[in-house]
């Protein structure tokens, strides 16, 4: 992780300033399960939007992003920043049994969720025993 990040010691009575930005790439952190039907990841996102976060999926990949910009107030007078800019990224390898017309994300309270179909071969089917 590459941070730009310079310690500021603030005694009583002084002002610590700080001018530089951080902007840091952070991996969400992810809950992975599955049903009968569907993959759902779930990512913890906060800070970002829907308009922030872009998912592609290939064929063995799917990629997600999103961003969080600068929370300051435009014409703030910045004391100390330490939240700054985050890039949140992950990727998932994922095999066969995905139903790509079957994909859904739905962004709410900070965690993404994504939704995975499966295909009719990779559903668990019972075998009657005769």
């Amino acid at each position: 992780m590459n941070r730009n990040v310079s310690l500021v010691r603030c005694m009583p009575g002084t002002v610590a300033k700080r001018t530089e930005y951080l902007n840091v790439i952070v991996a969400p952190l992810a809950d992975v399960y599955e049903t009968d039907d569907v993959f759902v990841v779930k990512l913890d996102m906060p800070g970002t939007t829907k308009e922030e976060i872009s998912l592609s999926i290939s064929s063995s990949r799917l990629d997600i992003r999103g961003t969080v910009g600068a929370i300051l107030a435009e014409n703030a007078g910045i004391i100390l920043s330490e939240i700054g800019k985050k890039t949140y990224q992950r990727v998932f390898n994922l095999g066969d049994g995905i139903d790509r017309d079957r994909i859904t994300a739905v962004y709410e309270d900070g965690i993404l969720t994504i939704t995975l179909g499966k295909t009719e071969e990779a559903k668990p089917r019972n075998i009657q025993v005769n």
